[in-house]
């Protein structure tokens, strides 16, 4: 009685916790498709008909889809760098013999307790002086170069799950280092490597400020500082707002969906050993 109970708790939880993670995707959905005068008419009611307007308004008026495109250009190439730079560091401080490798390694992880605003405004004036704002290479490099520590520290629990008998006998075999990371262990940790690339899309695709200060011009801003440009000028519209908000967030449903499975196989990988 007491374990059924237990259950019936934890399933009406989870489906508190559901319900609260799809409404607020749901809202946005419902709202950017009617109109003004309908939603202050009543904010929380269903469509009575179907309208695109607010997403020919969003079109129209913002360049969206070119941010669009600003973000995949700076986010793709950083999520690629910097996942392999993770699982390649992962490797060395978890396989590879390096001498005062753990000192390397809680010396990088301390950048990731750094918070980013402190290092803002000094990579900006580097970046200004050296006549790159407003240029997609530097932000793709400081976007990989920020977020390899976590990936880092991510990825040293996964490959710490890898027994060292597998390392130890493509080493007798005689195969180098480099071998054994591209042949062995990417193979095999390739669940929690997909995952690092997930969370650092997130990171990067969600960032604000970084993205803010090195690419603020209008030929190259990324769809994030669009959409908070978009809350200040249409919040009387809120249709427009909640169209340009689920646009924003469609690339991340996107991903998450595509790769739920293997994003959940990737976080369990190494909790138990």
């Amino acid at each position: 009685m007491t374990s059924r109970i237990s259950r019936t708790l934890v399933f009406a939880t989870l489906c508190l916790i559901g319900v609260s993670t799809v409404y607020p995707l749901l809202f946005m959905a419902f709202n950017s498709m009617r109109t003004t005068q309908a939603f202050e008419l009543n904010p929380f009611g269903l469509p009575t008909h179907f309208s695109l307007s607010s997403y020919s308004s969003l079109f129209s008026t913002i360049p969206f889809l070119q941010s669009i495109l600003h973000s995949l250009i700076v986010v793709v190439p950083a999520v690629v760098l910097a996942t392999l730079a993770s699982s390649l560091a992962a490797f060395v401080f978890t396989k590879v013999p390096v001498k005062l490798g753990n000192v390397l390694f809680w010396t990088m992880l301390m950048i990731m307790f750094m918070p980013g605003i402190v290092v803002l405004l000094p990579l900006y004036v580097e970046v200004a002086r050296t006549g790159l704002a407003n240029n997609f290479a530097p932000a793709i490099f400081i976007y990989t170069a920020i977020n390899i520590p976590y990936g880092t520290y991510l990825l040293r629990s996964n490959f710490r799950a890898i027994p060292d008998s597998v390392v130890e006998a493509a080493r007798v075999d005689g195969a180098s280092w480099w071998k054994i990371y591209w042949r062995v262990i990417l193979p095999i940790g390739k669940p929690g490597i997909i995952t690092v690339g997930i969370l650092t899309f997130l990171n990067i695709w969600n960032d604000l400020f970084i993205s803010l200060v090195l690419l603020h011009a209008p030929n190259t801003e990324m769809v994030t500082p669009t959409l908070a440009q978009l809350s200040g000028k249409y919040t009387s519209n809120v249709p427009v707002l909640m169209a340009g908000l689920l646009l924003g967030a469609l690339p991340t449903l996107i991903l998450y969906f595509t790769t739920a499975r293997v994003f959940i196989r990737g976080m369990l990988t190494g909790a138990v050993r």
